[in-house]
Protein backbone atom coordinates (compact mmCIF):
# COMPACT_ATOMS: atom_id res chain seq x y z
CA UNK A 1 0.00 0.00 0.00
CA UNK A 2 1.14 3.56 -0.88
CA UNK A 3 2.48 5.48 2.10
CA UNK A 4 0.20 8.68 2.17
CA UNK A 5 2.28 11.47 4.24
CA UNK A 6 0.30 14.62 5.29
CA UNK A 7 2.51 17.52 7.18
CA UNK A 8 1.43 20.56 8.57
CA UNK A 9 4.02 22.90 9.73
CA UNK A 10 4.19 25.34 12.35
CA UNK A 11 7.65 26.76 13.22
CA UNK A 12 8.62 27.48 16.97
CA UNK A 13 11.39 30.05 17.10
CA UNK A 14 13.29 29.96 20.54
CA UNK A 15 16.72 30.74 21.49
CA UNK A 16 18.72 27.83 20.81
CA UNK A 17 16.16 25.38 20.07
CA UNK A 18 14.35 24.29 16.49
CA UNK A 19 11.11 22.84 17.16
CA UNK A 20 8.15 22.17 14.41
CA UNK A 21 4.56 21.09 14.88
CA UNK A 22 4.14 18.61 12.27
CA UNK A 23 1.74 15.97 11.37
CA UNK A 24 2.75 11.88 9.95
CA UNK A 25 1.06 9.29 8.64
CA UNK A 26 1.23 5.46 8.28
CA UNK A 27 -0.76 2.43 8.55
CA UNK A 28 -0.06 2.23 11.95
CA UNK A 29 0.54 4.59 15.01
CA UNK A 30 4.25 3.38 14.98
CA UNK A 31 5.03 3.77 11.79
CA UNK A 32 2.72 7.55 11.44
CA UNK A 33 5.09 8.64 14.73
CA UNK A 34 8.26 7.31 12.81
CA UNK A 35 7.37 8.96 9.51
CA UNK A 36 6.76 12.32 11.33
CA UNK A 37 10.00 12.51 12.93
CA UNK A 38 11.80 11.62 9.72
CA UNK A 39 10.11 13.90 8.08
CA UNK A 40 11.28 16.62 10.95
CA UNK A 41 14.29 16.04 10.17
CA UNK A 42 14.43 15.97 7.00
CA UNK A 43 13.12 19.28 6.93
CA UNK A 44 15.04 21.17 9.27
CA UNK A 45 18.25 19.49 6.97
CA UNK A 46 16.93 20.49 3.89
CA UNK A 47 16.25 24.20 5.35
CA UNK A 48 20.01 24.65 7.03
CA UNK A 49 22.02 25.06 4.06
CA UNK A 50 22.39 28.47 2.52
CA UNK A 51 25.22 27.70 -0.21
CA UNK A 52 26.74 24.34 -0.74
CA UNK A 53 29.97 24.45 -2.90
CA UNK A 54 29.72 20.35 -2.81
CA UNK A 55 25.99 19.31 -3.74
CA UNK A 56 26.68 15.76 -4.27
CA UNK A 57 28.57 15.13 -0.73
CA UNK A 58 25.84 16.85 0.90
CA UNK A 59 22.95 14.80 -0.24
CA UNK A 60 24.78 12.07 1.42
CA UNK A 61 25.59 13.29 4.27
CA UNK A 62 21.88 14.31 4.40
CA UNK A 63 20.68 10.67 3.50
CA UNK A 64 22.57 9.48 6.41
CA UNK A 65 20.95 12.11 9.03
CA UNK A 66 17.87 11.28 7.88
CA UNK A 67 18.14 7.28 8.19
CA UNK A 68 19.00 7.79 11.70
CA UNK A 69 16.63 10.56 12.06
CA UNK A 70 15.72 9.01 15.64
CA UNK A 71 19.16 9.71 16.91
CA UNK A 72 18.61 13.49 15.77
CA UNK A 73 15.86 14.19 17.63
CA UNK A 74 16.07 16.06 21.32
CA UNK A 75 12.42 14.82 21.97
CA UNK A 76 8.85 15.25 21.14
CA UNK A 77 5.02 15.24 22.35
CA UNK A 78 1.84 13.74 20.43
CA UNK A 79 -0.81 16.40 20.26
CA UNK A 80 -3.52 14.42 18.97
CA UNK A 81 -3.92 11.17 17.24
CA UNK A 82 -6.47 10.14 14.69
CA UNK A 83 -7.48 7.47 12.37
CA UNK A 84 -9.15 7.93 9.26
CA UNK A 85 -10.14 4.84 6.82
CA UNK A 86 -7.08 2.64 8.35
CA UNK A 87 -4.78 5.71 8.23
CA UNK A 88 -3.24 6.86 11.57
CA UNK A 89 -2.68 10.79 11.64
CA UNK A 90 -0.30 11.73 14.29
CA UNK A 91 0.01 15.39 15.47
CA UNK A 92 3.68 15.91 17.10
CA UNK A 93 5.54 18.81 18.39
CA UNK A 94 9.55 17.51 17.45
CA UNK A 95 12.45 19.42 19.45
CA UNK A 96 15.61 18.09 17.20
CA UNK A 97 19.17 18.70 17.99
CA UNK A 98 20.10 20.72 15.74
CA UNK A 99 24.10 21.60 16.90
CA UNK A 100 24.61 17.71 16.44
CA UNK A 101 22.66 17.58 12.71
CA UNK A 102 25.23 20.44 12.21
CA UNK A 103 28.55 19.21 13.45
CA UNK A 104 27.92 15.94 11.58
CA UNK A 105 26.93 17.57 8.23
CA UNK A 106 30.05 20.54 8.61
CA UNK A 107 32.92 17.44 8.84
CA UNK A 108 32.31 16.79 5.08
CA UNK A 109 30.31 19.84 3.85
CA UNK A 110 31.27 23.31 4.02
CA UNK A 111 27.93 25.55 3.63
CA UNK A 112 26.77 28.76 5.09
CA UNK A 113 23.72 28.58 7.44
CA UNK A 114 20.53 31.29 8.01
CA UNK A 115 21.88 32.06 11.73
CA UNK A 116 25.53 32.75 9.93
CA UNK A 117 24.45 34.77 7.73
CA UNK A 118 21.93 36.82 10.01
CA UNK A 119 24.64 37.21 11.79
CA UNK A 120 27.64 38.48 9.86
CA UNK A 121 24.25 40.79 8.75
CA UNK A 122 24.16 41.94 12.11
CA UNK A 123 27.63 42.48 12.91
CA UNK A 124 28.32 44.34 9.52
CA UNK A 125 25.52 46.78 9.90
CA UNK A 126 26.86 47.69 13.23
CA UNK A 127 30.09 48.04 11.77
CA UNK A 128 29.08 50.31 9.23
CA UNK A 129 27.19 52.25 11.56
CA UNK A 130 29.97 52.54 13.57
CA UNK A 131 32.47 53.17 10.93
CA UNK A 132 30.19 56.40 9.60
CA UNK A 133 30.36 57.65 13.17
CA UNK A 134 33.69 57.82 13.61
CA UNK A 135 34.54 59.01 10.54
CA UNK A 136 32.20 61.86 11.18
CA UNK A 137 33.84 62.58 14.82
CA UNK A 138 37.11 62.80 12.99
CA UNK A 139 36.23 65.26 10.50
CA UNK A 140 34.87 67.40 13.21
CA UNK A 141 37.66 66.90 15.59
CA UNK A 142 40.14 68.33 12.54
CA UNK A 143 38.44 71.57 12.59
CA UNK A 144 38.34 72.47 15.56
CA UNK A 145 40.86 75.72 16.17
CA UNK A 146 44.57 74.69 16.47
CA UNK A 147 44.56 76.20 20.09
CA UNK A 148 42.44 73.45 20.98
CA UNK A 149 44.99 70.63 19.72
CA UNK A 150 48.11 72.53 20.61
CA UNK A 151 49.72 75.55 22.83
CA UNK A 152 52.74 77.42 23.10
CA UNK A 153 54.41 78.82 26.24
CA UNK A 154 56.25 81.71 26.29
CA UNK A 155 59.62 81.45 28.78
CA UNK A 156 61.70 84.28 28.24
CA UNK A 157 63.66 85.80 25.82
CA UNK A 158 67.59 86.75 24.41
CA UNK A 159 68.78 89.60 22.74
CA UNK A 160 70.69 88.57 19.54
CA UNK A 161 71.58 91.69 17.98
CA UNK A 162 71.38 95.32 18.26
CA UNK A 163 70.84 97.57 15.06
CA UNK A 164 70.45 101.07 14.73
CA UNK A 165 66.49 100.82 13.88
CA UNK A 166 65.36 97.17 15.10
CA UNK A 167 66.43 94.65 17.90
CA UNK A 168 67.01 91.16 16.68
CA UNK A 169 65.72 88.57 19.87
CA UNK A 170 65.15 85.32 20.66
CA UNK A 171 62.38 83.86 21.92
CA UNK A 172 62.61 80.62 24.34
CA UNK A 173 58.98 78.77 23.63
CA UNK A 174 57.90 75.50 24.59
CA UNK A 175 55.17 73.66 22.46
CA UNK A 176 52.91 71.37 23.86
CA UNK A 177 49.62 69.31 23.11
CA UNK A 178 46.31 68.71 24.44
CA UNK A 179 46.78 65.19 25.62
CA UNK A 180 42.95 64.65 25.59
CA UNK A 181 42.37 65.79 22.26
CA UNK A 182 45.07 63.76 21.32
CA UNK A 183 44.15 60.67 23.11
CA UNK A 184 40.50 61.13 21.68
CA UNK A 185 42.36 61.84 18.50
CA UNK A 186 44.08 58.39 18.36
CA UNK A 187 41.31 56.44 20.01
CA UNK A 188 39.10 57.36 16.74
CA UNK A 189 41.66 56.22 14.30
CA UNK A 190 42.22 52.94 16.36
CA UNK A 191 38.88 51.98 16.68
CA UNK A 192 38.26 52.48 12.52
CA UNK A 193 41.49 50.60 12.07
CA UNK A 194 41.35 47.13 10.53
CA UNK A 195 43.57 44.75 11.54
CA UNK A 196 45.63 44.36 8.25
CA UNK A 197 47.29 46.39 5.48
CA UNK A 198 46.12 45.28 2.31
CA UNK A 199 45.27 46.99 -1.01
CA UNK A 200 41.88 48.13 0.17
CA UNK A 201 43.02 50.68 2.83
CA UNK A 202 45.35 53.99 3.56
CA UNK A 203 47.84 54.10 6.10
CA UNK A 204 47.00 56.66 8.78
CA UNK A 205 49.88 57.19 11.72
CA UNK A 206 49.87 58.77 15.33
CA UNK A 207 51.87 58.53 18.72
CA UNK A 208 55.30 59.04 16.97
CA UNK A 209 58.20 57.78 18.57
CA UNK A 210 62.32 58.76 17.33
CA UNK A 211 64.92 56.37 18.82
CA UNK A 212 68.72 56.48 17.76
CA UNK A 213 67.46 58.41 14.20
CA UNK A 214 65.01 55.74 13.86
CA UNK A 215 61.59 56.74 13.65
CA UNK A 216 58.30 54.83 14.10
CA UNK A 217 54.78 54.89 14.79
CA UNK A 218 51.58 53.48 15.23
CA UNK A 219 49.59 52.42 12.52
CA UNK A 220 46.03 52.62 12.20
CA UNK A 221 44.50 50.47 8.33
CA UNK A 222 41.69 53.06 7.52
CA UNK A 223 39.29 51.75 4.79
CA UNK A 224 39.39 54.29 1.79
CA UNK A 225 36.08 54.60 0.98
CA UNK A 226 35.92 56.50 4.53
CA UNK A 227 37.65 58.99 3.09
CA UNK A 228 39.62 60.67 5.88
CA UNK A 229 40.63 63.87 5.17
CA UNK A 230 44.56 65.07 6.39
CA UNK A 231 45.00 65.98 9.94
CA UNK A 232 47.92 67.67 8.93
CA UNK A 233 48.02 71.60 10.38
CA UNK A 234 50.19 74.33 8.99
CA UNK A 235 50.73 77.07 11.93
CA UNK A 236 52.89 80.07 12.90
CA UNK A 237 53.42 81.57 16.14
CA UNK A 238 51.80 84.80 16.72
CA UNK A 239 53.23 87.53 19.16
CA UNK A 240 50.37 90.24 20.40
CA UNK A 241 48.61 88.96 16.99
CA UNK A 242 51.30 89.18 14.49
CA UNK A 243 53.46 86.67 12.94
CA UNK A 244 56.87 85.81 14.07
CA UNK A 245 59.35 83.72 12.38
CA UNK A 246 59.76 82.23 9.09
CA UNK A 247 60.01 79.07 9.69
CA UNK A 248 57.45 76.22 8.30
CA UNK A 249 56.08 74.52 11.66
CA UNK A 250 53.85 71.62 9.95
CA UNK A 251 51.99 69.78 13.21
CA UNK A 252 50.90 65.81 12.57
CA UNK A 253 49.58 64.27 15.77
CA UNK A 254 52.58 64.61 18.56
CA UNK A 255 54.83 65.25 15.82
CA UNK A 256 56.63 68.92 14.62
CA UNK A 257 57.96 68.41 11.30
CA UNK A 258 60.38 72.00 10.89
CA UNK A 259 61.63 72.78 7.61
CA UNK A 260 61.63 75.40 4.88
CA UNK A 261 60.05 74.79 1.63
CA UNK A 262 62.88 73.14 -0.08
CA UNK A 263 63.63 70.89 2.52
CA UNK A 264 60.22 69.60 2.56
CA UNK A 265 60.54 68.92 -1.30
CA UNK A 266 63.93 66.75 -0.76
CA UNK A 267 62.61 64.83 2.09
CA UNK A 268 59.39 64.09 0.67
CA UNK A 269 59.76 60.62 0.13
CA UNK A 270 61.93 60.51 3.42
CA UNK A 271 59.05 61.67 5.93
CA UNK A 272 58.95 58.63 7.68
CA UNK A 273 61.92 57.82 7.64
CA UNK A 274 61.28 54.30 5.85
CA UNK A 275 63.06 54.91 2.50
CA UNK A 276 65.98 56.49 4.38
CA UNK A 277 66.31 53.32 6.59
CA UNK A 278 66.54 50.84 3.63
CA UNK A 279 68.70 52.59 1.32
CA UNK A 280 71.19 54.55 3.92
CA UNK A 281 73.42 51.41 5.51
CA UNK A 282 77.07 52.60 6.91
CA UNK A 283 77.79 55.23 9.08
CA UNK A 284 78.22 58.43 6.70
CA UNK A 285 74.47 57.66 5.50
CA UNK A 286 73.35 57.32 9.09
CA UNK A 287 74.91 60.48 10.18
CA UNK A 288 73.16 62.23 6.99
CA UNK A 289 69.66 60.13 8.06
CA UNK A 290 70.43 61.93 11.45
CA UNK A 291 70.27 65.41 9.78
CA UNK A 292 67.42 64.36 7.61
CA UNK A 293 65.62 63.31 11.20
CA UNK A 294 66.72 66.87 13.02
CA UNK A 295 63.52 68.21 10.89
CA UNK A 296 61.31 65.99 12.91
CA UNK A 297 60.20 66.46 16.79
CA UNK A 298 58.34 64.70 19.19
CA UNK A 299 56.35 66.71 21.42
CA UNK A 300 57.06 65.26 24.58
CA UNK A 301 54.43 65.83 27.90
CA UNK A 302 56.25 68.53 29.43
CA UNK A 303 56.53 70.48 25.98
CA UNK A 304 59.04 71.23 23.03
CA UNK A 305 61.44 73.76 23.43
CA UNK A 306 61.78 75.76 20.75
CA UNK A 307 64.22 78.92 20.05
CA UNK A 308 62.03 81.48 17.83
CA UNK A 309 63.23 84.43 15.79
CA UNK A 310 61.94 88.00 16.67
CA UNK A 311 62.40 91.32 15.37
CA UNK A 312 61.42 94.37 17.40
CA UNK A 313 61.25 97.36 15.40
CA UNK A 314 59.04 99.89 17.87
CA UNK A 315 61.52 100.26 21.10
CA UNK A 316 58.28 100.84 22.85
CA UNK A 317 57.39 97.29 22.88
CA UNK A 318 60.85 96.30 24.05
CA UNK A 319 59.25 97.19 27.42
CA UNK A 320 56.36 95.22 27.20
CA UNK A 321 58.61 91.53 26.54
CA UNK A 322 57.88 90.56 29.88
CA UNK A 323 54.09 90.47 29.44
CA UNK A 324 54.14 89.24 25.77
CA UNK A 325 51.32 87.51 24.68
CA UNK A 326 52.08 84.14 22.04
CA UNK A 327 49.40 82.10 20.61
CA UNK A 328 49.41 79.35 17.84
CA UNK A 329 47.39 79.75 14.82
CA UNK A 330 47.20 78.95 10.73
CA UNK A 331 50.20 80.42 8.50
CA UNK A 332 49.36 83.25 6.84
CA UNK A 333 50.17 81.63 3.78
CA UNK A 334 47.11 79.37 4.42
CA UNK A 335 44.90 81.74 5.52
CA UNK A 336 45.61 84.24 2.12
CA UNK A 337 45.40 80.80 -0.18
CA UNK A 338 42.17 80.05 1.91
CA UNK A 339 41.08 83.67 1.11
CA UNK A 340 42.14 83.42 -2.87
CA UNK A 341 40.02 80.43 -3.35
CA UNK A 342 36.96 82.12 -1.66
CA UNK A 343 37.25 84.90 -3.53
CA UNK A 344 37.38 82.84 -6.99
CA UNK A 345 34.54 81.15 -5.74
CA UNK A 346 32.61 84.39 -5.22
CA UNK A 347 33.47 85.19 -8.08
CA UNK A 348 32.54 82.66 -10.22
CA UNK A 349 28.92 83.15 -8.53
CA UNK A 350 28.84 86.34 -9.45
CA UNK A 351 30.03 86.27 -12.83
CA UNK A 352 27.27 83.45 -13.63
CA UNK A 353 24.53 85.80 -12.34
CA UNK A 354 25.44 88.78 -14.32
CA UNK A 355 27.06 87.31 -17.32
CA UNK A 356 23.99 88.57 -19.96
CA UNK A 357 22.36 85.58 -21.74
CA UNK A 358 23.45 85.68 -25.51
CA UNK A 359 20.62 86.61 -28.13
CA UNK A 360 20.89 85.26 -31.24
CA UNK A 361 19.26 86.68 -34.32
CA UNK A 362 16.29 85.13 -35.53
CA UNK A 363 16.17 83.27 -39.25
CA UNK A 364 13.57 82.27 -41.39
CA UNK A 365 12.69 82.22 -45.43
CA UNK A 366 10.84 84.56 -46.95
CA UNK A 367 7.93 83.51 -49.73
CA UNK A 368 11.13 83.85 -52.72
CA UNK A 369 13.18 80.68 -50.72
CA UNK A 370 15.54 83.12 -49.71
CA UNK A 371 16.94 83.23 -45.70
CA UNK A 372 16.29 86.56 -44.20
CA UNK A 373 18.02 86.93 -40.91
CA UNK A 374 16.45 89.23 -38.20
CA UNK A 375 18.11 90.96 -35.63
CA UNK A 376 15.73 92.90 -34.39
CA UNK A 377 17.08 96.10 -36.27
Amino acid sequence: MKKIVLIIIILLIASNSWAVIITGTGTTKEEAISNGLREAVEMYTSSLVYGVTDVENYQIKKDQVVAASLGYVKKYRILKIKEDNEIFLVTMNVTLSEDKIEDFVRKDVNFVTYEEVIKDYSNIVQRQSQIKKLAEMYRIMIKRPIHEKYGVLYEGYEVKHIGAEYVDLILNVRITQNPFYHKAYNEILKNLSEPHDSREVDIYRGKYRIHNCNMSSEKYYISRDVGLPSSNVEAQIYANGTPIDDTDYEYTDNMVEIANYAVRVITGTMRFGNYIMRKLKDEDANANKCKYMQNFRIIPTEGLPLRIKYRVTDMESIKNLRTLKLTMDVCEEVKKEAERKQMRKERGKIGKKERPKKEWPKTYRNAQGALVIDDGK
